[in-house]
């Protein structure tokens, strides 16, 4: 359910990306101002990530969590009935970018406090698997339902799942007594602080700007990047589909690995970083086959390291992992807004093949730095406290 949840907080923004031809077609829209518009909705996410972080402490992760999803169901009905212009849409998506900042502190929290640790890898790769099954519901929703009732429709699905998934969501029958950060084994109650200092904190925030940066861009821009290549819309719909799959998958298996092998979720996050770089730098050949092929690397290496990068963030703060995620999360939304923001605007002034180099280029500098942010890590764990671990 924490994985359904997470989906669809990502579904509006990731939909009006797989949207984007029908947009321009039928609303008008440009590469820019979808990409804008898109950008609208994480930059809000952005702002709020870390006030939203310490809300989720406060109210518990089930309370939270309904509540932003409620939001986000609301916004794709908004879509549906009133998106008729670019700045309908980017104010519409701006309070999905909302709803986003809380439900993802509260999805973490939710999974920390009835997870084990030994299974918390896995569990957070499935829950991080909710953001590229957005992307995949939302390509395969370009030939099932935009090109046969409307692009509308796709948008009142997208609420009807979120219903769903509110009616699957347990109530939380023991309140704020279930909050793991009410007392400790001792009776002492905790501080709802994170374990680890602003500047590390700050520092992953911009490992995962780098790294949802390229994402962004992927995920807002494959689809038209396919069509424009040659392919047809329902065939460009579905490469973003059969990536995001692939992009699940590895999320999947990179969490089932870390709990298994004991591999630090920072080292392979380094190792995703390079390989998702080269990836993305395939698509720069700009040819209907790269379409093709490249998304395959692209999203199993370059879209596969949200899980472990929370489950880092959430293994060297263990007395606050929704206030730390929030702050963490800064970056990962700042990226997610710059990404189609600034890719609608490569696009439009240099075109695709630009695009992809800039991808590739933020992948591999976030490689770089998230070798320098593990060290920085190691050198604190010995004077911090003996739970940090990278």
């Amino acid at each position: 359910m924490v994985a359904l949840g997470t989906m669809c907080s990502a579904f509006p923004v990731f939909l009006t990306g797989a949207l984007g031809v029908q947009l321009a077609d039928e609303v008008g829209l440009s590469a820019t101002e979808i990409g804008l518009a898109m950008g609208a909705s994480f930059a809000v996410a952005a702002l709020l990530s870390a006030p939203m972080g310490r809300v989720a402490e406060r109210l518990g992760p089930r309370l939270g969590f309904r509540l932003g999803l409620s939001v986000s169901g609301a916004t794709m009905l908004a879509v549906a009935a009133f998106g008729r212009s670019f700045w309908q849409f980017c104010v519409i998506l701006a309070v999905a970018g909302a709803a986003n900042a809380l439900n993802q502190p509260s999805a973490n929290l939710m999974l920390t406090t009835h997870i084990g640790a030994d299974r918390l890898g896995f569990a957070l790769a499935t829950k991080q698997s909710g953001m590229p099954a957005a992307a995949l519901l939302g390509g395969a929703a370009v030939p099932a339902i935009a090109l046969t009732v409307g692009w509308q429709w796709a948008y009142v699905a997208g609420a009807a799942i979120v219903a769903a998934a509110l009616v699957c969501l347990p109530v939380d029958a023991h309140g704020r007594a279930e909050r793991h950060f009410s007392t400790t084994a001792s009776g002492a109650r905790r501080a709802a602080r994170p374990d680890l200092g602003v500047p590390l904190l700050v520092l992953y925030a911009t490992v995962g700007m780098l790294g949802s940066t390229s994402a962004g861009a992927m995920v807002g821009f494959v689809t038209s990047g396919a069509e424009a290549s040659g392919l047809d819309a329902g065939s460009a719909g579905l490469v973003l589909s059969v990536g995001s799959f692939v992009g699940v998958v590895s999320r999947l298996f990179q969490g089932w690995q870390v709990d298994r092998h004991g591999i630090l979720p920072i080292q392979r996050l380094v190792w995703l970083y390079g390989l998702g770089g080269l990836g993305t730098l395939l698509l720069a050949v700009d040819v209907p086959l790269t379409y093709v092929i490249a998304p395959l690397p692209a999203f199993a290496f370059g879209w596969a390291w949200p899980g472990l990068f929370n489950l880092s963030v959430v293994r060297n703060n263990p007395s606050a992992p929704a206030s730390a995620t929030g702050i963490s999360q800064v970056g990962v939304f700042v990226g997610a807004a710059v990404g189609p923001a600034l890719g609608g605007l490569i696009i439009d002034t240099a075109g695709y093949r630009a695009l992809w180099l800039f991808g590739a280029s933020t992948l591999l500098l976030g490689c770089a730095l998230a070798v320098y942010l593990r060290t920085r890590i190691r050198a604190a764990s010995g004077l911090v406290a003996p739970a940090i671990a990278p």
